[in-house]
C-alpha cells in the first residue's frame, strides 16, 4: 500500500484538485484507492461525499477507534473516502503535538486493503500534515505556475528535507507538480526555472489550467467521470501514470535510514520509525 501526501503551504495551487483526480484516475485503473480529506475546509469531502459532521476522524487521532470505520463508499468504483469533520479543528487547537502523533498512528493502523492511500492535507504545515507526513512514503507539491509560488515550493522542499532526516527517514524525495499551466510564457518560464532549481523533483507531467475542473466539483463528480475526454483529465491519467512508474525506481533505489537512528537501536529495540523504514 502506497501513501502519499499532497501538501502545499499555498491555497489556490491546485492541491485538492490534484488529490481527487489522481485518486480517481488511480482507480481508473483498477487500483484501489483511499481519499483521506484531512483539510478542516473539507474541499475533497464536498467533491466526493458529504463532510461528516460526527467526531470520527477526531476519536481515531485520539486512539478511541480505528480510521478505517470513517471509510465511505463514492460513486466512482475502486475510490473510497474518509470525510474532513469540523472537529479537526478542535483537534488542532487542543491536542496540537499530539495531533500529529495520534494521525501518524491512525494512518499506519490503517489495513492494507489498497493499493493507494491519498491524504489530502490542509493549505499550512499543521499538526495534521505533519501528521500525515510522519506517516507517509511519498509526496505530491502541486504548486500553481505563478513565479509568486516560487519561493513556497523551496519552503517546502526544505521542510521535507527535514523530516526525512529527522522524523520520517523513510519519506521519499517530493514529487513537484506544476498545475494551473496556461499557454503564456510567464507560465513556460515559471517550469523552466521549477527545473533549473529543482531538476528530478519535477514531475513530466504538467496540468493544464481549465474550467473543467470548476465544473467537475460543481457536479460533484472527478474530472475522470464529468470530462472524461477532456485534455484535463488527460494531465491526471499522465500523473497517475507516472506516479505507477515511480514505485519501480523507489525500489530499485531504496532510501537509506540516517545513520543516527541506528544508535537508538543498540539496547535491541529498534526505533518504530527505523522499523517502519525497513
Amino acid at each position: 500500500m502506497r501513501t502519499i501526501a499532497v501538501v502545499n503551504r499555498k491555497g489556490g495551487s491546485g492541491k485538492t484538485t490534484t488529490a481527487v483526480s489522481v485518486a480517481a484516475a488511480l482507480a481508473e485503473r483498477g487500483l484501489s484507492t483511499l481519499l483521506i480529506d484531512l483539510d478542516p475546509q473539507a474541499s475533497a469531502s464536498a467533491w466526493l461525499a458529504e463532510p461528516s459532521d460526527h467526531h470520527g476522524p477526531f476519536e481515531a487521532f485520539i486512539g478511541t477507534r480505528d480510521l478505517e470505520s470513517n471509510v465511505e463508499k463514492t460513486g466512482i468504483p475502486g475510490l473510497q473516502v474518509v470525510p474532513a469533520s469540523p472537529w479537526l479543528v478542535e483537534a488542532e487547537r487542543t491536542l496540537k503535538g499530539q495531533l500529529g502523533v495520534g494521525v501518524m498512528h491512525a494512518l499506519e493502523r490503517l489495513g492494507q486493503n489498497w493499493a493507494f492511500v491519498i491524504i489530502d492535507c490542509p493549505p499550512a504545515l499543521s499538526y495534521l500534515s505533519v501528521g500525515a507526513l510522519m506517516a507517509a512514503r511519498e509526496v505530491i507539491i502541486p504548486v500553481e505556475a505563478h513565479s509568486i509560488a516560487l519561493p513556497g515550493v523551496a519552503a517546502i522542499v526544505g521542510e521535507m528535507r527535514r523530516l526525512q532526516s529527522t522524523l520520517n527517514p523513510a519519506l521519499w524525495d517530493p514529487l513537484i507538480v506544476a498545475c494551473r499551466v496556461n499557454r503564456t510564457i510567464h507560465a513556460r518560464r515559471v517550469i523552466e526555472q521549477l527545473d533549473r532549481v529543482h531538476g528530478e523533483l519535477l514531475a513530466r507531467t504538467t496540468i493544464r489550467e481549465s474550467i473543467r475542473f470548476a465544473e467537475a466539483a460543481e457536479a460533484r463528480m472527478p474530472i475522470t467521470s464529468y470530462a472524461p475526454d477532456s485534455g484535463a483529465c488527460l494531465d491526471y491519467r499522465l500523473l497517475a501514470e507516472e506516479l505507477v512508474e515511480r514505485e519501480y525506481l523507489h525500489a530499485e533505489h531504496p532510501r537509506r535510514v540516517p545513520r543516527w537512528r541506528h544508535i537508538f537501536g543498540r539496547s535491541g529495540r529498534a526505533d518504530p520509525l527505523e522499523r517502519r523504514a525497513m
